[in-house]
């Protein structure tokens, strides 16, 4: 059901897992889990916008591996990072890999994903997916979340370094993960600095998102490395990526949680 007065619910659909609803609101169009945390939007008005900044920030990805040519996305959504980078970088090729049908057939319909030889998505487990993988991938973009966050098989050691084993060299990891839920952040951030080299993190709207930069080699960036990327990018890319480096800092796990903020560049 709508939340909000002004809410309009165009799709909704019950499983036994969770409600996948697509509610359009003041010119944007959101998918949600049956609840009213917003799991993707677009702008009816410019659908090829990143509109959350959650996905803007997981963009910084493409500082640390400049050019990619193979990108994997482990879940779907409303497919809002896919369509971005298919519309900018038209040459990457991408695999997208979501367990649930419903998703993938709002995603086609309601979000404009587009049908390309260049995007190629996948119904089935991520994990089950990375087990079997042949490739290797310049970028690996987690995004896989259910109402209330992410599956626990996805923020374990051992589909960490499955994940890691199927970077290219130089590969890196961008993994979104809820801050709200300290002890599990922390669990994460423990779980990633004992399976990188190089582990990178950016707060997002308060902490609500912590997006980790997860290096396979240990070799680090500089702040000038990123920041030339930074400048090459943005005059065709719309994101704020000086704002996200400024923000950027070395993840240390500790007790109350990781150290995020300044940065610490090598």
């Amino acid at each position: 059901m709508p939340f909000f007065s002004s809410d309009k619910n165009i799709f909704e659909k019950r499983l036994a897992e969770r409600t996948i609803q697509v509610i359009e609101r003041d010119g944007r169009r959101e998918l949600r889990f049956g609840n009213h945390i917003t799991q993707s939007a677009i702008s009816l008005q410019d659908p090829e916008r990143l509109l959350l900044e959650y996905t803007r920030a997981m963009m910084v990805g493409f500082l640390f591996v400049r050019k990619p040519v193979s990108i994997l996305h482990i879940g779907l959504g409303a497919g809002s990072l896919p369509r971005f980078i298919h519309h900018h970088f038209p040459a990457c090729r991408q695999v997208v890999v979501e367990n649930s049908p419903e998703v993938i057939e709002v995603a086609f319909r309601y979000f404009f994903l587009p049908l390309s030889p260049k995007l190629q998505v996948i119904e089935g487990e991520g994990e089950t997916y990375l087990a079997n993988a042949k490739g290797r991938f310049d970028l690996i973009f987690l995004d896989a979340f259910l109402a209330e966050g992410a599956p626990g098989q996805v923020e374990t050691i051992p589909f960490f370094e499955t994940a890691r084993e199927h970077l290219a060299p130089g590969g890196w990891l961008v993994n979104n993960v809820w801050g709200s839920n300290r002890a599990n952040l922390k669990r994460v951030t423990e779980n990633l600095a004992l399976t990188f080299a190089n582990l990178y993190a950016l707060s997002v709207h308060s902490g609500s998102n912590m997006i980790f930069f997860c290096g396979k080699s240990g070799s680090a960036q500089s702040l000038a490395e990123l920041l030339q990327a930074a400048e090459a990018l943005a005059e065709n890319i719309p994101v704020e990526f000086e704002k996200y480096i400024k923000k950027l800092g070395r993840a240390r796990p500790r007790v109350t949680g990781p150290t995020v903020g300044r940065q610490v560049f090598a």
